[in-house]
């Protein structure tokens, strides 16, 4: 998984135009906002808001180069536009606020549809009210996208899984910590986490190898132990297991 951060924001592009006729023309500055996303090779992918910042037209791509040369990080629009309505989104979804925290989250995939925090921020939101269809929508994009399980987002990635589990979607909290795993071989809490949803679905075989797998690469996880224990003592209680 990279953890690097790429450029994602709103710029503006200034050009001189030519307005009016005859004696009456002159010259004139334009300036339009373009929503900005760093793509993989040292690619940019740009898209033009209109007006009210909307998505207007189909996106193009432009190198580095080209990005630095002719456009300029509006910083404060990509704030209050981007990252202010992401705080405020959090806030509300942590004081179960969720209609509020739903029409936040919103406002940034208006501009940016596959924004991270705002599709797992929408996704834990749907989840914690039980549109569990909505979640699974959610869910089909998170999947697909390998910028969701880079480091950086990891709280957001184990929240969602856990509340994936707790919700009885075990197929797609299996999909979903498989999908991790392509990414991050030897990483002893996904297989855990794998281990937890193969003990609710009462597959205690399947369980107990995946916690013996996480115990084989890190011998001091105790949650693994306790979920041996658990497995050894009988089958598993319809209950979700207790602050897991």
């Amino acid at each position: 998984m990279d953890g690097e951060t790429r450029i994602s924001g709103i710029f503006s592009l200034k050009a001189t135009i030519k307005v009016g006729f005859g004696t009456t023309k002159r010259a004139a500055l334009s300036e339009t906002y373009w929503f900005v996303k760093e793509l993989e090779g040292d690619r940019f992918r740009v898209q033009s808001l209109d007006m009210d910042f909307k998505p207007q037209g189909e996106p193009f791509e432009i190198s580095r180069k080209k990005l630095f040369e002719d456009y300029h990080l509006e910083p404060d629009l990509s704030y209050r536009l981007l990252s202010q309505p992401l705080l405020v989104g959090d806030h509300y979804r942590a004081t179960a606020k969720h209609a509020n925290a739903e029409r936040e989250y919103l406002k940034v995939k208006g501009i940016d549809e596959e924004n991270i925090r705002a599709n797992f921020g929408l996704g834990l939101v749907y989840l914690a009210v039980d549109k569990k269809d909505k979640a699974v929508y959610i869910f089909d994009r998170l999947v697909g996208m390998e910028e969701a399980f880079e480091p950086r987002h990891k709280h957001l990635f184990n929240e969602f899984g856990i509340n994936l589990r707790k919700k009885g979607l075990f197929d797609e909290a299996l999909k979903y910590y498989f999908r991790a795993r392509d990414l991050s071989k030897d990483d002893d809490h996904l297989l855990l986490n794998i281990a937890r949803v193969y003990y609710e679905q009462k597959r205690l075989p399947e369980a107990e190898a995946a916690a013996r797998e996480a115990l084989a690469i890190n011998p001091d996880l105790a949650e693994a132990r306790r979920l041996l224990a658990r497995i050894w003592d009988g089958p598993p209680r319809e209950a979700p297991l207790p602050g897991l």
